[in-house]
């Protein structure tokens, strides 16, 4: 009987243990926080065409929490054939979109992520000519 109530201590020591740690130093506090996936559309403001390879930055500032500070986190990823990236495990609130693609001008803009796998559509304008 002993070496059972031993065998039991360990493990509920071992539980505890455990659940601290998983609080307290996770490696991504960002899954203490309400998270989501943001999927992201690019296309062409006059064609409507996607945009391959168009470049995506996405900031956004992590919570923090227990014994950590918050801080800026930037995300990076390039659209797919379709025009299409996504970005997962962003928190809900504001973040910024950068967005860079050859031949047409640069986009940026603050959005509001307010539901899950929410979508944002970009349409990127090509440079005036130069007369």
């Amino acid at each position: 009987m002993p070496g059972a109530f031993l065998k039991r201590s360990k493990l509920v020591w071992f539980g505890i243990i455990l659940a601290a740690v998983a609080v307290l130093g996770m490696p991504g506090r960002l899954a203490a926080a309400q998270t989501t996936t943001i999927r992201v559309q690019v296309n062409d403001a006059k064609t409507g065409e996607p945009i391959y390879q168009a470049q995506l930055t996405l900031r956004f500032r992590d919570p923090g929490g227990f014994m950590h500070r918050s801080k800026i986190i930037s995300y990076t990823s390039k659209t797919n054939k379709d025009g299409k990236s996504q970005f997962p495990m962003v928190p809900m609130g504001t973040v910024t979109l950068m967005v860079t693609a050859p031949d047409h001008n640069t986009f940026g803009k603050e959005f509001e992520i307010t539901k899950e796998n929410q979508l944002i559509e970009v349409k990127l304008r090509k440079p005036h000519e130069v007369l």
